[in-house]
C-alpha cells in the first residue's frame, strides 16, 4: 500500500521495471501507476472523511474527482494530478466542512511532491470554467469519480459532453486559432530535435483534442493509426521521467541516449519512431479538424441533397476542400495516383485520406522501368512548389512514396542530430525541391534540377561515411526504376555526387584563385549548363538546411565561384 512518503518513489519504480517487449507493454505499465495512484487518492479520501481522528461523513452530492492523463489511465511516473473536489446541491456537509475535507486531502498530495492542480468546485461552477476555454473542456471531458459519489461526477461528465457538442460547432474557428499558437510555441514534433512530447504539434495535448474532436460528432480520426503513435509518445515521455526523476516533457539533445537505453532502443530509431508519431498525430488533427470545420454549419431543417463536387477533369473533384475520385476515374490505371496528385497541388489543395488509402489499395503498380508519361507526371508535381508538401505527405503516409522510391523508408523521420539541420532528412529534402521549383527559370533542364534536388541527401541512411557517395548509387537504381533517360539519369547522379562541391570550395578557397575555378569547372564536366544547375542545387539545399545556413557572404563568394566559372568556360568554348 502507497503512503505518502513513497507514492512518488513507487510510481517511478513501476515505470523503470524491466518489461516485457512488444506493444503493448507501456500501456500495461501505466495502468498499474493509474491503479496505485488511485488507490492511493482513495486511502487519502478515507483519511480525510470517516478516517480522520476529527470525523466526516461525506455524505451524498460530494465527490473527489480527476482528470487529465490520470483520468485517461495515461499517467506517466510523475505525471501532474488534475484533481477536483466536486459538489452538487444535494451535499448536506457545511462550507467550513468541505473545506476541512480539502485541505485534508491537498496537504499529503503535496508532501508527497507529486505536481498537483486543484479545485473544489459545484457542478455549476465546473461547467462554467471549462465553456471558458474549449482546451480546458476537451481536457475535462474524461473526467472520473475516485471517490466519493459518482453520481456528482456522471451528472458533470454528461453535462461537458453535451455542451462540448453545442460549443465546440460554433467555437472551432477559437480552438484551432489556440492549437496554432501552442504549435508556434512549441515547435512540430516531427522535425525538432529538443521536442515537447506533450504539448509541441503533434504531440500528446493534440491527442486530446483529436479525441474530444471525434466526441463533438462532427468529424472522426483514423484510430489505430493515431493510437498507435500516442502510445510511442507517452512510452517516450516515461521514459524521460524515469531517467531525469522529474515530471519533464521536453526530450532535450542530452536525455536522447539516456532515453533510448531506457526504451531498448538504438538513438537514431528512439527519434525517427518519436518523429513518425508526431508526424502521425499531427497529420490526423490537421485532416480532422479541416473535415470538423466543414461540417459545423448547422443542418437543422436542411433537406438532404447530393455532395456538392467541383470537377478537375480525369476523374477527380474538389468536395469540402479535399481532392478525391468521382465519376469518371479509372481505378485501373496505374498513372492515376500521379494524375491526381497534380490536380491537388495545382488547385493547392490537401489529399482525401480516404481517397489516398484507395489508391493505394486498388490502383496497379506502375510498370518498371516507368513509362516516360509517368516521369513527366512526376517532374510536373516536383515542380508545383509549396503544395507539394501536403500532397505528397499524403501520397507517403498511403505508402505510395515506398512504391515508387523503396529508398525512401531509409530516411523517413531520420533527425540529422545536429542544430544546423532544422528538418528531417525527408523533410530537408522536399523543402529543398520546393526551393528548386522556384529556381527552374535559372536552367535549361528544371527535371534535372528537380530531380537532384528529390535525391541530393538520399544517401543519409544509417552506417553510410560518405552520404554524396552512397547517395550517387541509390540515385543511379531510383531513376532506373522511374525510367529516366540516360543522359538525364548521368547528370542527376553527378549532381547527387556533387552537389556539395560548390559549398566546400566557396567556404574554403579564393575565388580568385585560377586553380580552384578550374576544379570547380572539372566538376561539373566543363559544362555550362551543369554549373547553372549545381549553383541552383546548392542554394536551395543550404536555404532548406536552416535559418542562417545560406548567409550573405556564403551567397556572395558562391556568385564569385560560379561568376568566374562560367567566365572560365565561355572563353574556352570560344
Amino acid at each position: 500500500m502507497a503512503d505518502t512518503s513513497t507514492i512518488r518513489s513507487e510510481r517511478l519504480g513501476l515505470a523503470g521495471a524491466p518489461r516485457p517487449s512488444g506493444r503493448g507493454a507501456g500501456a500495461l505499465f501505466r495502468a498499474h501507476i493509474t491503479a496505485l495512484t488511485e488507490e492511493w487518492l482513495r486511502d487519502l479520501w478515507i483519511a480525510a472523511t470517516t478516517g480522520n481522528a476529527e470525523p466526516l461523513t461525506p455524505g451524498p452530492g460530494i465527490a473527489l474527482a480527476c482528470s487529465g492523463s490520470l483520468a485517461r489511465r495515461e499517467s506517466g511516473p510523475l505525471s501532474d494530478l488534475d484533481l477536483e473536489l466536486l459538489l452538487d446541491n444535494r451535499c448536506t456537509l457545511r462550507r467550513d466542512e468541505v473545506a476541512r475535507i480539502a485541505e485534508r486531502l491537498w496537504y499529503p498530495i503535496w508532501d508527497s511532491k507529486l505536481g498537483m492542480d486543484h479545485t473544489v468546485r459545484t457542478i455549476d461552477e465546473s461547467r462554467s470554467a471549462a465553456r471558458k476555454d474549449l482546451a480546458t473542456a476537451a481536457s475535462a471531458l474524461d473526467v472520473r469519480c475516485i471517490a466519493g459519489d459518482d453520481r456528482v461526477v456522471s451528472t458533470l461528465r454528461g453535462i461537458l459532453a453535451a455542451d462540448w457538442r453545442t460549443d465546440a460547432r460554433k467555437r472551432l474557428p477559437e480552438l484551432e486559432e489556440s492549437i496554432r499558437a501552442r504549435h508556434a510555441r512549441n515547435g512540430d514534433l516531427d522535425q525538432t530535435l529538443d521536442p515537447d512530447l506533450k504539448e509541441g504539434n503533434g504531440g500528446l495535448r493534440d491527442m486530446t483534442v483529436l479525441r474530444a474532436l471525434a466526441a463533438s460528432w462532427l468529424a472522426d480520426y483514423a484510430h489505430d493509426r493515431a493510437e498507435v503513435a500516442h502510445h510511442v509518445l507517452l512510452d517516450t515521455r516515461d521514459a524521460l521521467q524515469v531517467v531525469t526523476g522529474r515530471a519533464r516533457n521536453e526530450l532535450v539533445l542530452q536525455e536522447h541516449d539516456a532515453v533510448a537505453a531506457q526504451l531498448g532502443l538504438d538513438t537514431d530509431e528512439m527519434l525517427r519512431r518519436v518523429s513518425a508519431s508526431g508526424h502521425t498525430v499531427a497529420h490526423e488533427l490537421q485532416a480532422t479538424l479541416r473535415r470538423a470545420l466543414q461540417a459545423r454549419a448547422p443542418r437543422r431543417g436542411i433537406p438532404r441533397r447530393k455532395p456538392e463536387l467541383r470537377m478537375l477533369g480525369d476523374g477527380c473533384y474538389v468536395h469540402e476542400g479535399e481532392v478525391v475520385l468521382g465519376k469518371g476515374a479509372d481505378q485501373e490505371d496505374p498513372l492515376l495516383p500521379l494524375i491526381l496528385a497534380q490536380h491537388a497541388a495545382t488547385e493547392d489543395l490537401p489529399i482525401s485520406d480516404i481517397t489516398a488509402r484507395n489508391l493505394a489499395a486498388h490502383t496497379p503498380d506502375l510498370a518498371v522501368p516507368w513509362p516516360a508519361p509517368a516521369l513527366a507526371s512526376f517532374v510536373a508535381l516536383l515542380g508545383t512548389g509549396e503544395p507539394l508538401l501536403a500532397v505528397w505527405d499524403a501520397l507517403d503516409d498511403a505508402g505510395l512514396i515506398s512504391r515508387w522510391i523503396p529508398a525512401w523508408d531509409a530516411i523517413r523521420s531520420r533527425h540529422q542530430r545536429n542544430s544546423v539541420h532544422r528538418w528531417t532528412v525527408d523533410r530537408h529534402i522536399l523543402e529543398c525541391v520546393v526551393l528548386a521549383a522556384g529556381m527552374t527559370a535559372r536552367v535549361r533542364r528544371p527535371d534535372i534540377l528537380l530531380l537532384a534536388a528529390l535525391f541530393h541527401d538520399i544517401g543519409k541512411i544509417a552506417g553510410a561515411r560518405d552520404h554524396s557517395t552512397t547517395g550517387a548509387v541509390i540515385t543511379e537504381d531510383a531513376l532506373a526504376r522511374l525510367g529516366a533517360a540516360p543522359d538525364t539519369a548521368d547528370a542527376v547522379v553527378a549532381l547527387v555526387r556533387d552537389h556539395l562541391a560548390l559549398a566546400a570550395l566557396a567556404s574554403r578557397e579564393d575565388p580568385e584563385d585560377p586553380t580552384a575555378i578550374a576544379r570547380l569547372c572539372a566538376i561539373v564536366h566543363e559544362d555550362p549548363e551543369r554549373l547553372e544547375e549545381l549553383a541552383a542545387l546548392t542554394e536551395a539545399d543550404a536555404r532548406a538546411t536552416g535559418p542562417g545556413v545560406w548567409t550573405t557572404w556564403r551567397a556572395e563568394r558562391a556568385h564569385q565561384f560560379v561568376t568566374a566559372a562560367r567566365w572560365r568556360l565561355a572563353q574556352s568554348a570560344r
